[in-house]
This record gives structure tokens, C-alpha cells and sequence, in this order.
């Protein structure tokens, strides 16, 4: 649990359970809804146990969250419980209400979801990061929270405590039992690569002198951005500034991990293509992500219809690689690119 919780924890008497908790935040007025008509937490209280999510539909880490939130849901809906996700957006595409509708609606959630534009939410709950669940009870209270994914097993426990206050214990179906995430032997991934104005290391252009590719890869180049061409930087981004039908412009990054993927997207109500390729080779089927196609002469590519997360590319992370990305299409934007060592790597929806 967080610091207030544990602070309040702390002030009880000893043999207490948990006898101080703090009242959740109300979900503020006028703030978007989707999947559902605005549900105050005054409305649920005495009624339903509530989880409050807050997720990055683009983030990798979120996505492997919401299969277990999608797994509570369904398995306890009908006992008094009640999901409510929160996207404060980190992208400016995750403002746009239209792309996070169908977002939901390709993967599958079902949940009300609320959209924290003002992060008003993100301040009252004192949020740290991506995924962060808060649970609460019949009374109103946060009883439970926890940040970054794993610990499904010890969610669950308190989340069914808190919907057998409601409905009785006997009434509970049996326990999802979501799995842990394996921690053991999992390998290298590099951190997350933001791109544009959110960049820690604003991304470098290649001089006329420079190699088009290091001879020598080392740890000190992994999550190192460069590229060739018109791209202009924008406060998310990098978006390539015109058409590349000759695959002349290239973003260029280095990592390692065992899967490389990125938050792509086409301009405005098209499609693009982004030719990728690894080491300066094209991906073949043993070291391309599940969102790669062929073109004809085979070079490997990812068709980005819409913004989102694409799956790049698979490798087994024992040493440093570089991926090229080749947008065609003017107006097409690279976002950020993320990484999963070997225990997190993921299909994603």
C-alpha cells in the first residue's frame, strides 16, 4: 500500500484489521464517461466494492493489467463488483474520446472507463504511475492498492473481502486465480523510449560523415534514438515531415529485450506502412512481432491503420540490436518505443 494508507495503518492499535482508511476521491463533474452513464462513487457505495484502474491504453504494462481486471469483471460483476478505468493521457491521441472508444472496443473492455484530461483523478489519488489499482469497499474507503503489475493474488484476496461484506462469502464464486508474472531468469529490456518532446535524450540526426550503422554495440548506446531525413519533433513525437516512397528517412534505435515494441501512428483517416527492419536486415518469421507483414519482394513491414501499440519485433535479448523504421506515408508518427524482457512478452490484443 501507498504511504497514506500505510501511515493510517500504522496509527491503529495494534490488534485492529485496517480500522482507518481513507474515503476514495469522487470521480470530478463533467469528466467524459465511456461504456457507461457517469457512476458517482456516491451512487455504488453500500451497493458495490470498486475498483479504480488507472491504465495506459498504449502501454505495455497496462495491457497485460487489463487481462486481469477483464478476468475480475466477468467473474464477479454479478457479486457487487464494479471497474472503473482511468486514462489520464500521457499521448495527446489518448484525449480523442472517438479513438479511445474503438480502443476499448477492439480490446475487448467492457467496464466503464473515465477520461482524466485535467489529471484530477491522477492528483486526488496520488497516482505514481501505470498500471495502479485502488479498491473499495461498500463504506466508500480505499482498503487496498497496489502499483505496477503482479500481485494478482493478493488483490483478489481483498478484493473478495470486500465483496463478501456485500453479498456473504458463501455467495462467491470460485477465485479467478489470475497468474503472477514469472521473475526468475527473465533477461535484459531496455527502458521504455519516448520520442519528441517527452524524449529524456532528445533523438540525434545523422551527419553526412556519420556510419549508417555502429560497428560496435555496447550498453551505453541501448535506448539511443538517431535518424535520417525531414522528421519534425513534436511534443509526442516524431513525425515524418514528407513522403518516403523510397524508404530514404529512418528512425533508428538501439536496445535490448525480447520483444521491441512501438506506439505508431498513420496520418490522419489513413492507413500507412512502416517498413522495419533489424540490424539493418529485413525481419524474417523467427525474429518479426505478431504485427508484421511481407510485401511482395519481402521486406517486412507493420500496417498501422490506427494509432496504437504495435508488435515489432522478437529476439532472445543476449545482446544489443537496432531497428530501423521506414514510415511512408507524410504525417506519420512514431510515439514511443517500448521493450519486454523474456518473462513479459506479450500478444497483444
Amino acid at each position: 500500500m501507498k504511504a497514506f494508507a500505510l501511515a493510517l495503518m500504522l496509527a491503529a492499535p495494534a490488534a485492529a484489521v485496517r480500522p482507518l482508511t481513507p474515503p476514495a476521491p469522487e470521480f470530478p463533474d463533467g469528466i467524459a464517461w465511456l461504456n457507461s452513464k457517469p457512476l458517482p462513487l456516491s451512487l455504488l457505495r453500500g451497493r458495490k466494492a470498486v475498483v479504480v484502474a488507472f491504465l495506459n491504453p498504449v502501454g505495455l504494462d497496462s495491457i497485460r493489467e487489463e487481462a486481469a481486471l477483464k478476468a475480475w469483471f466477468d467473474r464477479y460483476a454479478l457479486s457487487g463488483l464494479m471497474v472503473v478505468g482511468v486514462v489520464t493521457p500521457s499521448l495527446e491521441l489518448e484525449r480523442d474520446v472517438l479513438w479511445l472508444k474503438a480502443e476499448l472496443k477492439r480490446t475487448g473492455i467492457e467496464f466503464p472507463v473515465v477520461v482524466d484530461s485535467d489529471r484530477k483523478l491522477w492528483d486526488a489519488y496520488q497516482s505514481e504511475g501505470w498500471p495502479a489499482l485502488y479498491l473499495i469497499d461498500r463504506k466508500g474507503r480505499i482498503v487496498f492498492d497496489t502499483l505496477g503489475e503482479g500481485g494478482y493474488q493478493d488483490f483478489e484476496t481483498e478484493l473478495r473481502a470486500a465483496l463478501a461484506d456485500i453479498v456473504g462469502e458463501s455467495e462467491l464464486p470460485a477465485a479467478v486465480a489470475f497468474p503472477e508474472p514469472r521473475t526468475a531468469d527473465c533477461g535484459a529490456a531496455t527502458p521504455e523510449t519516448p520520442l519528441g518532446g517527452r524524449a529524456k535524450k532528445p533523438a540525434r540526426r545523422l551527419g553526412a560523415g556519420d556510419p549508417r550503422r555502429d560497428q560496435i554495440l555496447t550498453d551505453a548506446h541501448l535506448g539511443e534514438v538517431v535518424y535520417d531525413g525531414r522528421w519534425e519533433s513534436t511534443a509526442d513525437g516524431l513525425k515524418l515531415a514528407h513522403s518516403n516512397s523510397s524508404l530514404d528517412d529512418f528512425v533508428r534505435v538501439s536496445y535490448q529485450a525480447s520483444q521491441v515494441l512501438a506506439v505508431l501512428a498513420p496520418p490522419p483517416g489513413r492507413r500507412a506502412r512502416f517498413f522495419l527492419k533489424r540490424d539493418d536486415e529485413w525481419l524474417h518469421e523467427g525474429d518479426a512481432g505478431r504485427d508484421v507483414l511481407y510485401d511482395d519482394d519481402g521486406r517486412s513491414y507493420v500496417e498501422a491503420a490506427a494509432p496504437r501499440l504495435y508488435d515489432l519485433a522478437r529476439d532472445d535479448a543476449s545482446h544489443p540490436h537496432q531497428l530501423f523504421v521506414y514510415p511512408e506515408a507524410a504525417g506519420a508518427k512514431i510515439h514511443v518505443f517500448s521493450y519486454a524482457d523474456a518473462c513479459l512478452v506479450t500478444d497483444l490484443p
